[in-house]
């Protein structure tokens, strides 16, 4: 292994095939999510009355469905992040790749509880970042929604 800096070309292309099946494992169910709430979406009467104004079928969909659609597939991302850090500590060890998930367990084989602990509490405010992420996005995807 060499620094990123040192050679970023090569080092991208190592990345490639672990980002890959972290991104493989769960796109077929954001997918299929998306998909079902797109068909449901579709058929709520808003949309119905926007193509009745004589909008464009690209517009309708892009506008007004597409947000709506996705609000549910934000959540499922928001959720799915601590899987796929999960996912990303399987991925180091089997690909041989430093990175946080190998230090934890490495941390773990000598009783290193304090390399735990914080690598643990990064890894956990990660993930409520994302979620903070996620619920900010709520209010630009649904204009019903405000914070206070």
């Amino acid at each position: 292994y060499v620094s990123f800096f040192d050679n970023p070309i090569e080092n991208l292309g190592q990345f490639i095939w672990p980002a890959l099946m972290l991104g493989y494992i769960s796109a077929a169910t954001k997918a299929r999510m998306m998909r079902s709430t797109m068909l449901e979406v579709l058929r709520q009467d808003y949309i119905r009355t926007a193509h009745a104004k004589g909008l464009a079928a690209f517009v309708v969909t892009a506008r007004h469905a597409l947000k709506n659609a996705f609000i549910p597939v934000v959540t499922v991302i928001g959720i799915t992040t601590a899987l796929a850090l999960g996912g990303s500590v399987v991925m180091e060890r089997i690909f041989t790749l430093p990175g946080i998930g190998n230090y934890i367990l490495d941390g773990m084989l000598r009783r290193d509880f304090p390399v735990v602990q914080s690598l643990v509490l990064v890894l956990a405010t990660s993930v409520i970042m994302v979620n903070l992420l996620v619920d900010l996005s709520y209010g630009w995807l649904d204009p019903r929604v405000r914070f206070q």
